[in-house]
């Protein structure tokens, strides 16, 4: 399985505002390689150019508004979204939380077929982990944006299944997460269990949307008359989520 490394994700990101990034970020493109990808552009061209706008359009929403979903949800302010130093601390309850699908670096037909199956399955995954979570936290404005954002993005990376000829039963469900999913309330006994629970998955939720922020970049890269430019705010986002 061809998997994409951080770092060529990284420096594909930063190669779309490199003119815009702090230096140290920028100068990390010149260090890593990025693989040119195989052509598949006659799967590319069967691809409707406002599909895949609308679908960026909503990674970048997602990236916006998963801190403000944390700042309405969180009041445990030990708890803070993209601290590396956190992420240490919580590692042994990680298992608490399915983890989300690694999506593969797009080079042919076969890896954009899995990459966007393995969408819908991570997209899925954090609205189920959403919906249980809100059993035990408020349901708050930012929280319903969110999901309403991961929903339509969910429906459109279909419908880009279903415009490229691709079948969704192929790639098979996955029971273990779904297991994970329903058995999460036993672990969300306490404030601080529902605490934590509610910023591991935001957390993971925003390192899953940089990936397919970049995986819809790659698409873009090979889809004719389709910009590169990136929201620098959401680079510089993803890039600090990693600790580059």
């Amino acid at each position: 399985m061809c998997v994409r490394s951080a770092s060529q994700c990284y420096a594909l990101l930063i190669a779309s505002v490199s003119h815009s990034l702090s230096p140290p970020a920028a100068i990390l493109v010149t260090l890593v390689g990025i693989v040119a990808s195989a052509p598949i552009s006659d799967k590319l061209d069967i691809l409707n150019k406002d599909t895949i706008e609308q679908a960026h359009s909503l990674i970048n929403k997602i990236l916006e508004d998963a801190p403000k979903a944390h700042a309405a949800w969180i009041n445990n302010k030990g708890l803070t979204l993209g601290d590396n130093t956190i992420r240490l601390q919580l590692n042994y309850l990680k298992s608490v939380i399915p983890s989300a699908p690694v999506l593969q670096n797009i080079s042919n037909i076969s890896s954009m077929e899995t990459c966007l199956a393995d969408m819908v399955k991570g997209l899925q995954l954090h609205l189920n982990l959403l919906n249980e979570i809100i059993k035990k936290l408020a349901q708050t404005d930012q929280v319903n944006v969110l999901k309403s954002e991961i929903q339509e993005l969910h429906s459109l990376i279909k419908k880009l299944q279903k415009q490229a000829g691709f079948d969704p039963s192929k790639h098979a469900k996955d029971e273990q997460s779904q297991t994970l999913v329903h058995d999460l309330h036993k672990h969300l006994t306490t404030e601080f269990m529902i605490q934590v629970a509610a910023h591991l998955t935001l957390q993971q939720l925003q390192d899953f949307s940089c990936d397919v922020l970049c995986s819809f970049l790659s698409i873009r890269r090979m889809t004719s008359n389709m910009s590169m430019a990136e929201n620098p705010k959401t680079v510089q986002l993803c890039i600090n989520a990693a600790g580059l």
